[in-house]
């Protein structure tokens, strides 16, 4: 090859790889890594998340790419199952019955890394003397059973509810938490995490739940998981470490064999403190450094 002409060939090649790269990033759906194709499956309130984790990687890391995309849990553990996905994310933890086809496939069960903290907090606006309620106290209010703070020690006044979409990782965590998986009563105002706090503050009769964030004219309430609990204030230190009740953790499930190599970085460095802080911008809470090494 001519000597005059290498570096223009070397030129258009690099001018491809960065057409190429741009491209990938444009749609948002591939994040290069390093050296290995990673398919990620989860629940559709963690997308934001495992979007985030991808891209920030991605960085620092280039030569292969991150397929992240939505769904449900269920739908993850069985496409890791099928061996289609490399990695399942959700809110919770895998069920005896979904472990079963991974372990068919596997020979072993699925290896099951903690990897982030999901919270929600109830507010009521700040002029209201109630101080806590417990799960059940909840469960009457977000049902519609009970609407009057008369019924729980505070003012003779009808009870004003607002609560996080549900299609949110906060909304989610206090159907399935406090709800039990049941439905919210219909009359419940459903909002974005701050219109939730805003109106709580300017309604004095109202309560709702949404991340923890400090926001004027609201008080966060202190939870008992039971009457016989001891309440719980929420404090990031709190949910972080699961002490505050309306709480769970974040669980990636692999096929054992798969930690290590490419995969295997990644989670580390998820579970690291530069990848627990992506968590936290993105509305979850690090994974205090004792769960870290855990399975």
């Amino acid at each position: 090859m001519p000597a005059g002409n290498s570096g223009a060939l070397w030129s258009r090649r690099d001018n491809l790889k960065t057409a190429s790269a741009l491209i990938i990033m444009a749609f948002g759906l591939l994040t290069p890594l390093a050296g290995q194709d990673l398919t990620i499956r989860g629940s559709d309130t963690l997308i934001p998340l495992s979007r985030a984790w991808a891209e920030a990687y991605g960085v620092k890391h280039s030569g292969a790419k991150i397929d992240v995309a939505g769904g449900s849990a269920a739908g993850a553990f069985a496409a890791l199952a099928e061996r289609k996905i490399n990695l399942a994310i959700a809110s919770r933890s895998m069920r005896f019955k979904e472990t079963q086809p991974c372990e068919a496939a596997f020979g072993q069960r699925p290896a099951e890394l903690k990897v982030g903290v999901s919270g929600v907090v109830v507010y009521v606006n700040a002029a209201n003397p109630v101080k806590l309620l417990t799960y059940d106290e909840l469960f009457s209010i977000f049902k519609g059973n009970y609407r009057n703070w008369k019924q729980f020690g505070g003012d003779d006044a009808p009870i004003v509810v607002y609560g996080q979409e549900t299609n949110s990782a906060p909304g989610e965590l206090f159907v399935e938490e406090v709800l039990s998986g049941k439905n919210l009563a219909a009359d419940v105002h459903l909002l974005p995490a701050a219109e939730v706090r805003s109106a709580v503050s300017k309604t004095k009769n109202a309560i709702g739940f949404a991340a923890l964030a400090t926001t004027d004219g609201t008080r966060a309430l202190a939870i008992k998981r039971a009457f016989s609990s001891t309440p719980v204030d929420p404090a990031e230190d709190t949910i972080a470490n699961r002490i505050y009740p309306i709480s769970r953790f974040l669980y990636a499930y692999l096929d054992p064999g798969a930690l290590k190599g490419d995969l295997g970085a990644y989670l580390d460095w998820i579970r690291s403190d530069e990848g627990q802080q992506v968590a936290k911008k993105t509305g979850f809470y690090p994974l205090p450094a004792k769960w870290r090494g855990s399975q």
